[in-house]
């Protein structure tokens, strides 16, 4: 098994481009829905988050938490961010802990696909890192028009992450993405490629 860590910052394509290492071949997990399922209705963090914040941070009538209004309360704050994210984080860790504990043993490329693989603290469980950056007005252009975020909440969002530099100086590889999706199609067959080579020893 060899594990890469795909990461990137907000806008940057880090999501498309493992789906694309995933049409080659590799096996995806995928953090973001590991953290979407730990605020399942009922889950322990799901409690923790609920009596952390009140009750209006869940969709009226139902039991459901709505992400973008606890998102517009965390990344203004960063005590609250720090909170959410202490109650968060260890239920990814496990479920990550446990997919690798899964695959372990077999010959699949595994992918993690995680925004925070460096504040996490899971990059030296990483046999390779790969970095994906882009320019920043096409990183905001995108949240723009892709998610409808504003400005404001894009500025937030992006302070909240470890800065680029930080995640460029760990990098084993980068994967450049200010251009079409055909470009980042035809670097996820390079980078493929070196994987398989790097797998195979």
């Amino acid at each position: 098994m060899l594990v890469v860590g795909v990461t990137g910052g907000i806008g940057s394509g880090k999501s498309t481009f493992a789906r694309m290492l995933e049409e080659h071949g590799a096996e995806v997990i995928d953090a973001d829905e590991l953290g979407r399922r730990a605020l399942d209705p009922g889950s322990s963090a799901w409690h923790s988050v609920v009596d952390q914040f009140g009750d209006e941070i869940l969709v009226p009538g139902t039991m459901d938490v709505d992400r973008k209004r606890l998102a517009g309360i965390v990344f203004n704050d960063r005590e609250k961010l720090a909170a959410l994210n202490a109650i968060v984080h260890p239920v990814i860790l496990k479920g990550i802990a446990d997919l690798l504990e899964t695959l372990a043993g077999t010959d699949e490329v595994v992918v993690l696909d995680a925004a925070l693989i460096v504040e996490m603290g899971i990059v030296d469980s990483v046999d390779v890192l790969i970095v994906v950056t882009a320019d920043e007005d096409v990183r905001k252009k995108r949240l723009k028009t892709d998610r409808q975020m504003t400005e404001a909440q894009i500025e937030e969002r992006m302070r909240s992450q470890a800065g680029e530099g930080d995640l460029l100086a760990r990098a084993d590889i980068v994967v450049r993405n200010s251009s079409t999706r055909d470009d980042l199609e035809k670097e996820a067959g390079r980078v493929w490629a070196h994987l398989l080579e790097r797998k195979s020893g």
